[in-house]
């Protein structure tokens, strides 16, 4: 008999999605070319940071989607004791038990590990020596989100 299994996976997936999708539209919304025709935009200023939060709504909701389903899949493809081994790794190492060997995926998700640490865990105290742009840490984990589910599902 197979067991009911209750998740939010796609609930995360939706929600990491939708906000992406808005942060992008925030932020066309908010440029407009320059009056003279040269090349680049006229940005406006927002001073409630919508799309810097609909960045980071994206970026978190990426993570917890990526924690549900390969912890499913770990489990359903490799068992509870594997998955016990793998819980602490990378989502690299994670990506690779699953069968992936694709460098971007394996770097876009070394790189999404890395940066949503940084930036849902600020440590404003310690400088890392690089300035990190949340709308395009959230492109790079929409990319690798859509990678993953082309990959697993």
């Amino acid at each position: 008999m197979s067991q009911l299994l209750i998740t939010n996976v796609s609930t995360y997936k939706a929600i990491a999605i939708g906000a992406h999708t808005e942060m992008h539209e925030l932020i066309d919304s908010g440029r407009r070319p320059k009056d003279d025709g040269s090349p680049g935009w006229i940005l406006n200023f927002d001073p409630d940071q919508k799309s810097f939060k609909q960045a980071m709504i994206s970026i978190v909701f990426t993570g917890m989607w990526l924690e549900a389903l390969l912890h499913l899949v770990i489990v359903r493809d490799h068992g509870v004791g594997t998955f016990k081994k793998y819980d602490f790794k990378s989502y690299a190492d994670k990506l690779r038990l699953l069968g992936c060997s694709d460098l971007d995926i394996l770097e876009a998700a070394g790189q999404f590990q890395k940066c949503r640490k940084e930036l849902v865990h600020e440590k404003a105290y310690f400088d890392c020596g690089e300035i990190k742009m949340a709308q395009d840490e959230a492109d790079n984990a929409h990319k690798l989100l859509l990678s993953v589910s082309a990959l697993v599902t």
